[in-house]
Order: C-alpha cells, then structure tokens, then sequence
C-alpha cells in the first residue's frame, strides 16, 4: 500500500536550500513520523485490509516545487525573447503534464494556448511592477528605501 501526502510540508526558501543549507541533500529531508502514523492509524480504520496495523517498511519524504500562491508558472518569460517557463506545479506535475505540454506548445507554436487560459499562471505575476525603482512596497505604500 502507498500512502502520499500526510502534509505538514515546511515551506523552505534561501539559504536552506544552498550549500550548508538543512535542505540542500535530498536525504536531509524526513517525513513527519506523527503525521505518517496518523495516516497509517487512519487508513487501517477505514479497511479491513488492515484488521492489524503494522509500521511502513519504507518511509520518505521530498521537496515539491511549490509558488507562494500556489498557482504553477507557465507562459513567455517576460523580457526575454524566444524565452518560455513551465513549472511550479507542486505535486500534481505529473497529474498537469500533460495539458501543460500541450498549452505551452499552443503557446510557443501560435503565440497563444487555446486549450487552456495562462492569464492566471503568468510569470510576470512574481515581478515588480516598477522594476526600474528600488526598493519595498507595503500594498502601494512605499517603505524602505527609495532610489
């Protein structure tokens, strides 16, 4: 039996993720032993398939590439021509691959996805709207510095 997706998952950002980072081998990430039990203890409720509840021989936990808003990135990269980005799908990437194939090939072949809308999932969502200017804005507040 598997079992996917016991939740619980860290965001990680920066320096977790470089070199020296506790993030940055693959066998430095561990599952949530409490989580993986209560997941065990929850689906041996649901099954006679499991009358006696017995530990996981293999438990493992991974990485999934994930936006702050949770919407995958897919579209033209903004500012470079020719450029194209699909990614950030979290753990449903196999799940979207194949109608991200097909959009961003519609895309890149007739300059638009007919199959599905991007408007949602474009890269130019994550730039500063006034990349020209340095520094922060708190909602169209400016805060920090202002060059």
């Amino acid at each position: 039996m598997y079992i996917c997706g016991c939740g619980g998952s860290d965001y990680v950002t920066g320096d977790r993720l470089r070199e020296g980072g506790d993030c940055y081998d693959p066998l430095m990430i561990h599952a949530d032993a409490k989580r993986v039990n209560a997941a065990c203890l929850s689906l041996s409720s649901m099954s006679s398939m499991f009358d006696q509840y017995k530990a996981p021989d293999i438990i493992q936990a991974c990485m999934r590439p994930c936006t702050p808003d949770a919407l995958p990135v897919m579209g033209k990269i903004p500012g470079i021509n020719g450029a194209f980005i699909s990614c950030g799908h979290n753990c449903w990437g196999i799940l979207w691959g194949p109608i991200s194939g097909k959009s961003m090939s519609e895309l890149i072949v007739d300059g638009y996805s007919n199959c599905i809308d991007l408007k949602s999932f474009n890269p130019s969502r994550y730039m500063k709207k006034n990349s020209n200017k340095r520094g922060r804005k708190k909602g169209i507040e400016s805060v920090g510095e202002q060059w």
